[in-house]
């Protein structure tokens, strides 16, 4: 440490260890190259609801300034910890519009992950009587894909929202430690504000620690500290119109009262339908877990709080939506997110199909009802063919974006498969040719 600033140095920095993050470290560490990762948040222990609040970007209060709920884990391995596992491959549009077949790459992440379905045998009695409802409905409800080792699967469903569930989940943290395992170095609490450049080429990051401010010189940087993470650094970089549009993919659960048992013993997000695609929606399964749908009724208010005692006899679905790009991130991390008319009325068709589901699977009609909407995947902040380049390159040689800022296009799926896929083609076609 000269002058007060901690200074480090590395071949390639990467900034953030979510999917894009600790992806690009272990292909890299896995060639020997030279690899230093900043994570903003710590390490935390895993499987405790205590700690997943500590995780969450001010504790589950994360809000855009119009008032929609946002998840944001700052932890090694990211909003992975939180993630419920699904597994959905790239859109075709990413080939056919923008130019990056991922064939290969997406290839190599089924081989190594082995995405699969939920086993029928761990179908529980909440998700079957919904299952035999939409299905009754005429929808084409099934088991959907996931990074989950069935055979591992031996905890409460919930704590899939709280980790790797004792390993059953793949999360981030598993490549962040197979990177580490490799060569690769982890610093935590380290927050990366900017990136440092010369005559056009990436020099580095700046930031602050927990002993104070800190340099690294690096020959190249990979910026992957998410959808509300790299639009603020790019900011503070010198790239005015990053964080210009925000993605959010917004969601709502829908929640009915019935005699059996409830959701909060099924594998969240376990079975669904993507019949309504097309239209901007898809549906599965889904309740949050205690502490989450508690919290919620608890800024509802006292008569909201008392309705908890009804929990375990709640069936959820949950309605996914694609959005349009709209609002702004600035680089303080404010974040504005409009839902527009349109947005609107997707996610009232899907509280209007959730509703018929639960209707037909026994719940009391009036006892139906439905969460304020939330963002589920906030993305789209550096898009490519925008701000960055196919090759994920911004317009400062040696600067890369890889997490789902970059995606160009909204989306309306889970997008994990398809950053793990962009993870592997720029370490294989640009960082360690």
């Amino acid at each position: 440490m000269a002058g007060g600033i901690k200074r480090l140095k590395a071949e390639t920095v990467v900034v953030g260890s979510g999917p894009g993050g600790a992806a690009v470290a272990r292909e890299l560490a896995l060639r020997g190259k030279d690899v230093l990762i900043l994570e903003q948040g710590a390490y935390h222990r895993e499987g405790s609801w205590l700690n997943t609040f500590r995780m969450a970007d001010r504790a589950l209060t994360l809000a855009s300034i119009e008032g929609t709920q946002m998840v944001r884990l700052l932890t090694v391995g990211g909003s992975t910890l939180s993630y419920l596992g699904t597994a959905f491959e790239p859109p075709a549009w990413l080939k056919e519009e923008h130019g990056i077949d991922l064939a290969q790459y997406i290839a190599q992440v089924r081989e190594e992950l082995k995405p699969s379905p939920m086993p029928e045998s761990l179908i529980g009695e909440g998700a079957e009587r919904i299952m035999e409802a939409a299905r009754a409905e005429g929808f084409d409800w099934n088991p959907m894909p996931h990074f989950i080792r069935w055979d591992k699967m031996r905890t409460r469903p919930s704590r899939l929202f709280a980790g790797s569930a004792k390993g059953a989940k793949w999360t981030a943290r598993e490549y962040v430690e197979e990177a580490r395992s490799h060569g690769a170095h982890l610093e935590t609490r380290m927050q990366v504000k900017a990136v440092l450049s010369k005559d056009d080429r990436v020099t580095g990051v700046r930031g602050t620690g927990r002993s104070g401010p800190f340099e690294v010189e690096a020959e190249r940087v990979v910026l992957a500290a998410g959808g509300l993470g790299t639009a603020p650094i790019m900011q503070n970089s010198g790239f005015s119109d990053a964080g210009k549009g925000v993605i959010i993919d917004p969601l709502v659960l829908t929640y009915g009262l019935y005699s059996g048992r409830g959701s909060y013993r099924d594998i969240p997000m376990g079975c669904g339908t993507l019949d309504l695609k097309d239209e901007g929606i898809i549906l599965m399964d889904c309740c949050d877990p205690w502490p989450w749908y508690l919290f919620g009724l608890f800024m509802g208010g006292p008569k909201a709080l008392l309705s908890f005692r009804h929990f375990p006899h709640v069936l959820g679905i949950m309605a996914k939506t694609r959005d349009r790009h709209a609002g702004y991130v600035k680089a303080d991390g404010t974040v504005s997110k409009p839902l527009e008319e349109a947005d609107q009325k997707l996610l009232a068709r899907g509280m209007e199909v959730s509703g018929q589901i639960l209707r037909r699977a026994g719940c009391i009609p009036e006892s139906i009802n439905s969460a304020p909407p939330r963002g589920a995947h906030p993305a789209g902040t550096v898009r490519i063919d925008d701000q960055i380049d196919r090759d994920l390159q911004t317009k400062i040689k040696g600067l890369f974006v890889c997490d789902s800022s970059v995606i160009p296009e909204p989306c309306g799926l889970p997008p994990v498969f398809m950053i793990l896929g962009l993870a592997k083609r720029l370490v294989a076609e640009q960082l360690a040719v």
